[in-house]
């Protein structure tokens, strides 16, 4: 195989479409190159490791030839090379093995568009094997660009550890659902992006409502409400609870507009006069 100096790795997440198509080889994440946006564009291969129907590779070959160790690969997946060389098997999904071998190749640069998994995202754990394969490519050389919009290589809070940040507030389950209500359901890419990222981070996770036996409901408007479980013995006293809810400084000051658009429109919630107070006000209630 040969080596390219310079590798784009497109994803169908939001910042694919800041893909510059510059002359750079793209490698392209599955079958990226049916996605409406990129039809029509050159894509120099596709990876995909899954074991996929025959109609469903056929359909990709029309677009690019596949990279992988499975049986439909066009150009072989050097697997084994990769894993000697790199004495590692961490590959969690498409990107890690696409990154590991542009650490292998020694590519120059490498440039990674359309993977950006919000935090708490179903697929937000395989950033951990993408994250780590970036590291090893790193160390061979290869200098990784992704963009400011993506979630790669970023803190929840966006800042150092250790850092003094004001990324933090401490909320009750029914504020983190009253401002998951007020979030938009479309806009600009930016702004959607900060909504999709303050949508997963307040959402309760499995866990959490299980600890405090409580239920997240979708309402036919749209709406999420919550109620309680009846008691258990893994959870005796069903009930709210605070959390301490982090996400990046300029996610915190996107929800902080919206609280004071609403307000300013005299539509501000009933339900978020407490969130209204602590993120624009500054205050707690005693």
């Amino acid at each position: 195989m040969e080596t390219p100096k310079d590798v784009i790795i497109l994803g169908k997440s939001p910042t694919g479409s800041l893909c510059p198509f510059d002359g750079a080889e793209i490698w392209g994440v599955n079958n990226v190159a049916t996605h409406l946006e990129f039809v029509g564009k050159q894509i120099h291969k596709l990876f995909a490791f899954d074991i996929l129907p025959q109609e469903y590779t056929d359909e990709m070959k029309k677009s690019a030839p596949i990279c992988s160790f499975q049986p439909y690969a066009d150009i072989p997946y050097p697997i084994e090379e990769v894993k000697q060389s790199f004495q590692s098997d961490f590959f969690t999904n498409t990107v890690s093995y696409q990154i590991a071998l542009a650490g292998y190749l020694k590519v120059e640069r490498v440039r990674i568009y359309g993977v950006d998994v919000a935090f708490g995202a179903p697929y937000a754990q395989e950033n951990r094997g993408v994250e780590y394969w970036i590291g090893r490519a790193q160390e061979r050389g290869v200098k990784v660009e992704v963009p400011k919009e993506s979630h790669l290589l970023r803190t929840v809070t966006g800042v150092m550890y250790g850092l003094e940040s004001k990324c933090n507030v401490m909320m009750q389950l029914h504020e983190r659902l009253n401002l998951i209500n007020m979030l938009p359901q479309s806009g600009k890419y930016s702004d959607a992006l900060k909504s999709q990222n303050a949508w997963w981070v307040l959402f309760p996770k499995e866990d959490e409502a299980k600890a405090h036996g409580v239920q997240v409901q979708r309402q036919p408007t749209g709406a999420l409400t919550f109620g309680f479980n009846p008691p258990t013995p893994e959870c005796p006293k069903p009930g709210e609870w605070l959390s301490d809810v982090q996400m990046p400084p300029e996610t915190w000051d996107y929800v902080r507009n919206l609280l004071i658009d609403s307000e300013s429109k005299g539509q501000l919630p009933f339900g978020a006069i407490s969130i209204y107070e602590k993120l624009v006000l500054n205050k707690e209630r005693t």
